[in-house]
């Protein structure tokens, strides 16, 4: 059984790492590419991976702004039975590739109570790359400005992109690396709901 955890383990680590940006060297989005698949490779294993990666922590109380300068906290998981925290950065390619399928995810998952929010790693930094990629990809769902408690949260990061399942009380159920499809998100998404019940 050990054996075949490892072997499992090992699998997932090797398709995180085909799709994502690693967080000491940055990427050009025109030098990092993901096909589609290999994302649909991983879309079995993501399913697996968001519900067997519970932690026991909690996502960070937060009070911050979003990319468009509204102020947003972490009341927002309130408002959700789940909300897929997507952590990304306008450098990584794997991460721009994957925004307008997170966007699809958004608009699909409306009405099962899902929300989609992103934390921009470089917005900080590089605001107008990030608001750039938000337009030019029709991105609905907020962005946040990483600061304070999100800005340790992403800094203690070790792949772009990351995105965390937060159930309501801000526990996170679920961690998956690399992009992905919508296929694959709504595969992952709807493992953790189905274990949230």
């Amino acid at each position: 059984m050990r054996k075949k955890i490892l072997i499992l383990g090992m699998a997932l680590m090797m398709a995180a790492g085909i799709s994502a940006c690693n967080a000491s060297s940055k990427t050009s989005s025109s030098e990092a590419t993901t096909t589609e698949s290999k994302q649909a490779d991983a879309k079995a294993e993501d399913s697996k991976q968001a519900e067997s990666d519970k932690e026991d922590k909690k996502f960070p109380e937060f009070t911050a702004k979003t990319v468009s300068g509204e102020d947003i906290s972490s009341d927002l998981f309130k408002d959700s039975k789940l909300t897929v925290v997507n952590v990304w950065g306008s450098w990584c390619g794997p991460c721009v590739q994957e925004i307008p399928e997170l966007q699809k995810l958004y608009e699909s998952m409306k009405d099962e109570d899902v929300n989609v929010i992103g934390l921009a790693q470089d917005a900080g930094t590089d605001l107008d790359a990030v608001k750039e990629i938000i337009d030019k990809n029709k991105v609905t769902y907020q962005n946040i400005v990483p600061e304070g408690a999100t800005e340790d949260f992403v800094m203690s990061l070790m792949a772009f992109p990351t995105t965390f399942f937060v159930d309501s009380d801000r526990n996170i159920v679920g961690v998956i690396q690399g992009g992905r499809n919508l296929e694959a998100f709504t595969a992952a998404v709807e493992g953790v709901l189905e274990k949230l019940k």
